[in-house]
């Protein structure tokens, strides 16, 4: 038995919920590599190892597997943002700032072709799925704005609701905007920034803005 029959056999008695991640695994790279038209249900069973009914029993369409693979990489990204500046409090903007701008940038660093497919658009496919993509960007500006909330409270508790709120959407999204241009930037190769070196120029930045609101 040939390895690809193997992994064929193998692959044949897991279940679809155990599936999906390896099918998401393959067409991420396919998607890169050749696009949304330029991928096939069949190619991706073909790069999973599996049969092509296995893949539709995991996604019942191309679209459909393409959204759960957006999905997927969008709650990674979230999660990294998030946990990027969580911790900072702004009693020393700059340096929290940098701290959190460099974390995120060295995530994008490990994985490019991630973030190839949700900055770049590279593997896209039709209007529906860029609007998945805007949806996953509106979910980072909302998380980060409720973590400015909290660090506006600490400094500044005695402000109107409405101008905290205003203040943290504002913040929330030139933190948002900032870590999306870093990350094109990084993925570019341009210039020959280094995580370290963008982060602390990003920091710079988002400090001065935030300055600007006390």
């Amino acid at each position: 038995m040939t390895p690809s029959a193997e992994t064929r056999k193998r692959a044949a008695h897991l279940g679809p919920e155990r599936r999906r991640p390896q099918v998401l695994d393959a067409a991420l790279h396919l998607f890169l590599k050749g696009g949304y038209d330029g991928t096939s249900m069949e190619d991706v069973a073909h790069a999973a190892g599996v049969t092509k009914p296995v893949v539709y029993a995991c996604f019942s369409s191309k679209d459909e597997l393409f959204r759960s693979l957006l999905a997927r990489e969008e709650e990674l990204i979230l999660a990294e943002v998030q946990g990027a500046f969580k911790d900072a409090d702004l009693s020393d903007p700059e340096k929290t700032l940098t701290e959190g701008f460099t974390g995120f940038l060295r995530a994008v660093d490990k994985r490019p072709e991630v973030y190839k497919l949700i900055f770049f658009g590279e593997g896209g496919g039709n209007a529906a799925v860029a609007e998945r993509v805007q949806a996953g960007r509106a979910q980072q500006v909302e998380a980060l704005s409720a973590l400015a909330r909290n660090w506006l409270e600490a400094k500044n508790g005695n402000g109107s609701a409405s101008s905290l709120n205003a203040d943290a959407r504002l913040i929330g999204h030139v933190l948002d905007g900032l870590a999306e241009s870093g990350a094109r930037l990084l993925l570019s190769g341009q210039d020959g920034w280094t995580p370290a070196s963008l982060g602390r120029q990003l920091g710079r930045l988002a400090a001065s803005a935030q300055a600007g609101l006390r």
